[in-house]
């Protein structure tokens, strides 16, 4: 069998500015040409930045010109595939927001909040606390550090009053970085009146994108002697019922999350007084992420030579034998410059190959062959929001940008609504 299949694909890393980076590759048959592309675009040696051997792709030192995507691909005389991208980034971590709450708190026997603003890092930070002169990196009985970044004191005592410090450390660069003014712990004795309670963290409501198979802590702190009571709902019942989710202390956590865990959950907090208050998550579980399919196209999927005319082929009739009538997602490579000539371009069922052509510019070389490369993005797929609008203070009068992105197929068209309903687009 010549079809070419990967034993081995390039995998994603992170690296510090200037290390050096290695991406492994090995296809079978042995006779398989391998060669690579970068953010789409054959790729060559680049004498001082890429060398390219035999199944390996070495950067000598990484930057932002030789960050991005990068796939192998497989050739030989049947066919190619392209592997997975492999994302190459560097790592990096921001400074500390200045501007935070000087100080904090607390009653005594009652709960604690330290936040802490986690800066931007790739890969994700490592949280630790500076408290009172001594360093915490892992939580305590008393102490916990969330997945937030805050940290949560249980049951305060008197001898917890003081400062404290919230640090950030990056796995790949070993940087570390201080808040450069910590936050003061001030413990009061408790109220003789009671009933007083207030969710601390979060204080809005949470729209969450998870990995299938993801561990995962909803938070809910909760403040307020005597303790209130605190139930956890999903879609309006018991969270409690599967038996993957737990409560600690007041968080509802689970280890291994499925698609069927999908829904809105809402910490519910009461005290003896009928007082009521609640804080929701919508939690979308991404499906499990499916090994995006191998982009392969046989010789006989196109037109051999363009010398004698180049519309001989009125169809890519053999490449969309498989499938039904709806838009796909087609590369053209000509074999003769190994090189892509267009990519993710759509391609509706039925296109006549001149006007395919002829609205992605392709230019024609003599006795040159194309052969079509489908994308996974061929198949519809339902909108996910992968990054929600984050709440944000702005000062009266002054600008606010809000984000959300969303993937899916077709392409999802995105509204916002404010309290009022839709929000049509109008200049402010």
């Amino acid at each position: 069998d010549l079809t070419p299949r990967f034993i081995s694909e390039p995998l994603s890393t992170v690296q510090k500015s200037g290390g050096s980076v290695q991406l492994r590759c090995s296809a079978e048959p042995s006779a398989a040409r391998l060669s690579w592309l970068f953010n789409g675009e054959p790729l060559d040696s680049r004498v001082g930045e890429v060398e390219i051997q035999s199944g390996s792709l070495t950067i000598a030192s990484l930057s932002l010109s030789t960050s991005g995507r990068y796939q192998c691909v497989a050739n030989s005389s049947v066919g190619a595939v392209v592997s997975a991208p492999a994302t190459v980034s560097m790592a990096s971590l921001a400074d500390f927001d200045p501007l935070v709450k000087p100080v904090v708190a607390a009653e005594e026997g009652g709960t604690a909040l330290i936040g802490c603003n986690v800066p931007e890092s790739n890969p994700k930070a490592q949280v630790r606390f500076q408290v009172r002169g001594k360093w915490l990196e892992q939580s305590t009985d008393n102490y916990l550090i969330l997945p937030s970044g805050n940290l949560q004191i249980l049951n305060v005592s008197l001898e917890d009053k003081g400062s404290y410090k919230c640090a950030v450390y990056n796995p790949v660069t070993h940087d570390l970085r201080v808040e450069p003014s910590g936050r003061k712990l001030v413990v009061t004795h408790s109220s003789s009146a009671g009933f007083g309670f207030d969710i601390l963290h979060p204080v809005a409501p949470q729209s969450l994108a998870v990995p299938r198979h993801s561990a995962l802590t909803l938070e809910c702190v909760v403040s307020g002697l005597p303790p209130a009571s605190i139930h956890w709902l999903r879609d309006g019942q018991d969270a409690l019922r599967k038996g993957r989710w737990r409560l600690l202390h007041s968080h509802l956590v689970t280890d291994r999350l499925e698609v069927s865990d999908s829904g809105n959950y809402s910490c519910v907090v009461g005290n003896e007084s009928g007082v009521v208050k609640s804080i929701n998550y919508s939690l979308t579980v991404l499906g499990q992420k499916q090994k995006p399919k191998k982009y392969v196209w046989p010789l006989s999927c196109g037109c051999k030579s363009f010398l004698i005319s180049p519309f001989l082929c009125s169809r890519f009739s053999c490449c969309l034998r498989f499938f039904a009538s709806m838009t796909v997602f087609v590369s053209v490579l000509s074999n003769s410059e190994n090189r892509l000539l267009t990519q993710n371009t759509p391609f509706v069922m039925g296109m006549s190959l001149r006007n395919y052509f002829e609205n992605t510019g392709v230019l024609f070389t003599p006795n040159s062959f194309f052969g079509c490369l489908f994308s996974p993005l061929g198949k519809d797929s339902r909108p996910v929001i992968v990054s929600p609008p984050a709440s944000t203070a702005v000062m009266d009068g002054g600008d606010v940008t809000l984000s959300c992105n969303a993937t899916g197929l077709p392409v999802p068209v995105i509204r916002w609504y404010d309290s009022r309903g839709l929000i049509p687009s109008h200049p402010s």
